[in-house]
């Protein structure tokens, strides 16, 4: 899938983000901004398919309007708000289960292997989706 933008998109294998597996995204802050680098997919993928953008646990209230103007309209968005990691882990995973949904992005910053490999298998199973989780580096 495109990522829309142009430069990284020559340097990703296969030119675009993968489907049907997890891209982990590392961030110096754990509430760093990722907007502007994935509502071009998010939004493309949402048109071109008509699935649900799942996100859960973001670090902030999604700003509708700015998604909205992004090509993301409100009624392409399901914000889950998770209490505890193992909660976002377990929507992320139904999330992806879910026939209805072609994006899920996730905020998971203490997540362990054990639980990224599980996400990477939902992942699989549905091989028109994306899935990024956000993690702080480190």
């Amino acid at each position: 899938m495109a990522t829309g933008h142009a430069r990284l998109d020559a340097e990703l294998p296969g030119g675009g983000w993968p489907l049907g597996a997890m891209t982990e995204l590392l961030q110096p802050m754990a509430d760093g901004a990722v907007w502007s680098l994935l509502l071009p997919a998010l939004a493309a993928h949402w048109q071109a398919s008509g699935e649900t953008v799942v996100l859960v646990r973001p670090p902030h209230e999604p700003f509708i309007p700015a998604l909205s103007a992004a090509g993301l309209p409100a009624q392409a968005v399901l914000w889950v708000r998770a209490e505890t990691a193992t909660a976002a882990l377990w929507a992320a995973e139904q999330a992806l289960r879910c026939a209805d949904v072609g994006s899920v992005v996730t905020w998971l910053p203490g997540a362990r292997t054990a639980d990224l490999r599980r996400l990477q298998g939902a992942a699989a199973r549905r091989a028109g989706s994306l899935l990024f989780v956000l993690r702080p580096e480190g």
